[in-house]
């Protein structure tokens, strides 16, 4: 098997991957290394799938086994974690909720990689395969593998994993076969068959995927949400409706601030991909307000302004003991039919929170506007319904200001 380096575009990369029997190129978003290969080949992890096609030397992999080709996909919309078994009942109410269409259920359970914990999904490859992305989906190569009892292990998790491609890993007590890395679902680590799944026990049915067709997902999801109550923990793996996608999508403030994929809880926070988050949050030190977590291009305007408040002897106008955050990965109002908030990527910061209430006129100094406009932010106190402690960054300065 030989792996290409990509050929980074314009912040997406091309990958071409081929097997002893296959050769397909992927678009996919850019990855760092990967944990490495086989002797002699080299690779970076992918939105795809990276499959090795040497023979398997697992036991399971002696038996003949097929796959059906790919028919019709459907979309991840929705992942529904049973804390216990998903009952029969429980599903069926699932599936009939509204705005719900196809689902596949599947069992997931904790064991270990080579002694490190993971969450692994136990599925039939020829039916799981139409719910995976792009480029996983297609993959035959990898979904044979799974099915002769061979490990797909997410890109990231092989790398923390520090797993090579076509290696021997220790499975919950067993010898298996490292036989892709793909991107499959969000929160699974590793992907196995169901025969496999059997013998690490993992039974009943604890996993769910749900599509919702052209209905919204946010709010299929809220009533999903509603329905499994404590039962269940609900994922949302597709963007509500609400959320401004021009952002999110291949514009340039998506290409300066990066995008990703995320899981939401219940109570409306956000869960953003950590390699997304190690690569832009930043930790930093800026005048009046102390320590904060912000994104790492919004920093140097933040400081910017700060400092210009201060050399303007309005510093005593910002209260440090009222500031309320800046990375705060959540949907507006923590509610998932709002749009997420700017404050999930880093870019919007709240201060002097008591007198600036929503919908009121507040008490931010103007000149302390004024200064934070010039500086590339915009203030929600110039809002129809105003929310005066609230600067977000509007634009990004290739020069500071004067």
């Amino acid at each position: 098997m030989v792996i290409s380096r990509p050929r980074m575009a314009r912040g997406r990369a091309a990958v071409t991957l081929c097997t002893v029997s296959t050769c397909f190129v992927m678009l996919a978003a850019c990855g760092s290394d990967s944990p490495g290969g086989p002797a002699g080949t080299s690779g970076r992890p992918t939105t795809g799938a990276t499959s090795s096609g040497a023979a398997a030397t697992s036991p399971a992999s002696q038996t003949p086994v097929t796959v059906r080709p790919l028919g019709a996909k459907n979309a991840a919309d929705l992942l529904v974690r049973g804390r216990g078994t998903l009952t029969a009942s429980l599903r069926t109410a699932i599936d009939r909720v509204r705005g719900v269409g196809t689902t596949l259920t599947f069992a997931a359970g904790t064991t270990t990689v080579n002694g490190t914990k993971v969450t692994v999904a136990a599925v039939d490859p020829s039916t799981f395969r139409s719910y995976a992305p792009t480029g996983t989906a297609e993959s035959d190569a990898l979904w044979q593998s799974v099915a002769r009892g061979e490990l797909a292990v997410m890109h990231t998790r092989a790398r923390t994993l520090a797993l090579s491609l076509g290696a021997q890993a220790d499975l919950g007590g067993t010898s298996r076969r490292v036989g892709a890395f793909a991107t499959t679902l969000p929160g699974i680590d590793v992907v196995v068959s169901d025969a496999v799944g059997r013998q690490l026990g993992l039974r009943g049915t604890t996993g769910l995927v749900a599509s919702v067709g052209r209905a919204d997902p946010g709010e299929v999801g809220q009533r999903v949400t509603r329905l499994v109550g404590k039962r269940a923990d609900v994922d949302l793996l597709t963007a509500p409706a609400a959320v401004p996608r021009s952002f999110l999508t291949g514009n340039a403030a998506a290409q300066a601030f990066g995008t990703f994929s995320y899981r939401y809880s219940a109570n409306g926070t956000i869960s953003p991909d950590p390699q997304w988050v190690r690569a832009n949050i930043r930790t930093e030190t800026v005048p009046l307000l102390g320590k904060v977590t912000c994104h790492r291009l919004m920093l140097p305007q933040l400081r910017g302004a700060l400092e210009e408040v201060v050399r303007s002897g309005i510093a005593a106008k910002i209260h440090p003991d009222e500031y309320a955050g800046c990375y705060v990965p959540r949907f507006i109002e923590s509610n998932p039919n709002q749009p997420i908030s700017l404050h999930t990527w880093g870019i919007a910061l709240d201060m002097n929170v008591p007198g600036n209430q929503r919908g009121t006129r507040g008490e931010m100094d103007r000149r302390v506007v004024a200064i934070f406009k010039k500086w590339g932010f915009s203030w929600g106190g110039d809002w129809s319904y105003t929310d005066p402690m609230h600067f977000e960054l509007a634009a990004l300065l290739k020069d500071p200001p004067s």
